[in-house]
């Protein structure tokens, strides 16, 4: 059902497999399946659309992991916008340092390349109509 209240901003941060974050959980290199990566991939996507109902019209949905894994990230984004052509990826310039936004402008923070948790971050504008 949808809700009546709208909001200016949503965040979803998502339930995820914590593929960023495998330095302070060494356990979830042993204890994570494909299955669980689908299960969670099915779980994004419900979310997300639930999460774009509570968006105003001209609002924002900022959908975040701490995964660094693109089937959780930019895959779920691509499929989003499929479903949901009313929202638009706005790139993150002007919110995070350059360094940390990706060719597509969203925000991706890697232990790798910047000594950081891995972690993902996508601005969805609503468009007014």
């Amino acid at each position: 059902k949808e809700s009546t209240v709208k909001y200016d901003k949503v965040l979803l941060d998502a339930p995820c497999s914590g593929l960023g974050v495998l330095s302070k959980r060494a356990d979830l290199r042993w204890n994570r399946q494909f299955e669980d990566l689908e299960e969670l991939v099915c779980l994004q996507d419900e979310l997300l659309d639930s999460a774009s109902l509570l968006v105003k019209p001209g609002g924002v949905l900022i959908y975040s992991t701490c995964s660094i894994d693109h089937e959780e990230n930019e895959n779920r984004v691509t499929t989003f916008v499929q479903r949901h052509p009313e929202f638009t990826p706005q790139g993150v310039h002007g919110y995070v340092p350059a360094e940390f936004i990706t060719d597509d402008g969203f925000y991706s923070s890697s232990p790798t390349k910047h000594s950081l948790d891995g972690a993902f971050a996508a601005r969805l504008v609503r468009s007014m109509h």
